[in-house]
């Protein structure tokens, strides 16, 4: 099972802000039992006494007790009790500053709750909010999927009037999982205030809630072009029982956008003739590489090409597809695998590899592996048939660094005894047939 602070991406350096509704606090009790070493867990809005007693160490901080300290353990940070006996109020904003040395200081990473939302799965942000502080480098965006089919009111929504002139749903019609995508993709909802420079992660909580889940891969999809994670999580604050613990504290699916890399700038030595540029049903190997990424949902989508570059341009010139020139082909596959490593986005889930040279790979098996990516955020997921490994493989970012280091005329496969590999049973031993020889692509063109 994933754990929320690998779906997250959380390291030392990271400074997280979590806002929104229906799971915040929830969030941030689980990441305190997964993470193991100091880290500082701050609320900047109003919590219960309870949820802080989920923190072993917890510190009351005052404009009077700013000091910056070092810490040997987890700690929480609150503000005074209020007038409320059960409640705590948030750390004053005025002390961001001090929260950023500390954890600079102690070098661990920040957990910081920055929103309140009256206990309501769904809110829309007042004028004032989210208040986010300019150093946060991630931003997770929660709400709770129980308020599907609720009418949108005070009952189910903080702020349902803001909701409705964001999205257009009238007051006390059903709220659909559609309109929560137009509150969270609204530069004036879900992307408000997020720091240009930060990583922005939807937390679609209450999943188990969802009844109709028919829609639910579209509207991941749609989010992705706004944000670079869609984590979808059964979460609850009380995870003492372990039955209740082990059914509902979980990550369920972590979906990130997938770049898909095609291998083409080899130097077709035994074939005698560009493979690149080899006729497949009508097409070059090499477009219906591209045509397979596209449909399969892989984006970005880079060509790595060689001695073939601007005739692999000119084939693809309509596509939505970057053909980027190897300068060191020459030198084996591994120069390719490197310079589309150093091409990728940042923020980017991890890549599919595919070989030009194998045009026939179904975009059914492609999709598979993004799919056991999402479950399982695995480093390196390949197909299987019978006892023998093929490709398309799927490599985690985690795996990213590893192979800018491979050398030689090889691929991924240099790294693979470093990490564990996911492997899918795959029923069509065609996967195993790659075209290197005039024979080889005889085969192919025998294939049904």
């Amino acid at each position: 099972m994933t754990r929320l602070i690998d779906a997250l991406r959380i390291d030392n350096n990271t400074k997280l802000s979590l806002v929104g509704s229906g799971g915040k606090t929830s969030a941030l009790i689980s990441i305190n039992k997964e993470w193991s070493t100091p880290a500082l867990f701050v609320a900047t809005a109003h919590m219960g006494k309870d949820q802080v007693e989920h923190f072993n160490n917890h510190i009351t901080w005052t404009k009077e007790k700013n000091e910056i300290f070092r810490m040997t353990e987890k700690t929480i940070l609150t503000g005074p009790g209020g007038q409320e006996p059960y409640m705590v109020f948030g750390v004053d904003p005025s002390l961001w500053g001090n929260i950023e040395k500390i954890g600079e200081v102690n070098r661990i990473p920040i957990f910081m709750e920055s929103d309140g939302s009256k206990t309501r799965p769904l809110k829309a942000p007042a004028e004032h909010e989210p208040a986010i502080p300019p150093w946060a480098n991630h931003v997770v965006v929660s709400v709770g999927l129980f308020v599907i089919g609720k009418p949108l009111s005070e009952q189910y929504v903080h702020r349902p009037q803001i909701f409705s002139d964001m999205t257009g749903l009238e007051i006390n019609q059903p709220i659909s999982l559609q309109s929560i995508v137009k509150m969270l993709i609204n530069p004036r909802g879900g992307l408000k205030n997020i720091p240009c420079q930060a990583r922005r992660t939807v937390l679609l909580n209450q999943l188990d809630r969802l009844k109709d889940k028919s829609d639910l891969s579209i509207i991941q999809q749609q989010l992705l072009d706004y944000y670079d994670a869609v984590i979808t999580t059964s979460l609850m604050e009380k995870n003492d029982n372990d039955q209740i613990g082990s059914k509902f504290n979980s990550v369920l699916t972590v979906n990130e956008s997938i770049a898909g890399i095609i291998l083409a700038a080899g130097n077709s030595r035994r074939m005698g003739q560009p493979k690149a540029l080899l006729d497949w049903k009508g097409i070059p190997f090499v477009r219906a590489c591209a045509l397979q990424a596209i449909t399969a949902g892989l984006k970005p989508i880079y060509i790595i090409a060689g001695q073939e570059y601007e005739k692999i341009k000119e084939i693809v010139k309509d596509l939505p597809v970057k053909v980027i020139l190897n300068q060191d082909w020459n030198e084996g596959q591994s120069s390719s695998v490197r310079t589309a490593i150093k091409s990728l986005p940042q923020k980017i889930g991890g890549a599919v590899f595919q070989l030009v040279d194998q045009p026939h790979i179904s975009v059914t098996l492609i999709r598979k592996l993004i799919y056991e990516h999402s479950i399982s955020l695995a480093p390196i997921i390949l197909p299987e048939t019978n006892g023998r490994r093929a490709n398309p493989v799927l490599f985690d970012r985690d795996t990213f660094e590893a192979l800018t280091s491979i050398q030689g005329d090889f691929g991924g496969r240099l790294i693979f005894s470093q990490y564990p590999i996911r492997t899918l049973s795959w029923f069509d031993e065609s996967i195993l047939l790659d075209v290197d020889t005039p024979e080889d692509y005889k085969h192919l063109l025998e294939l049904p």
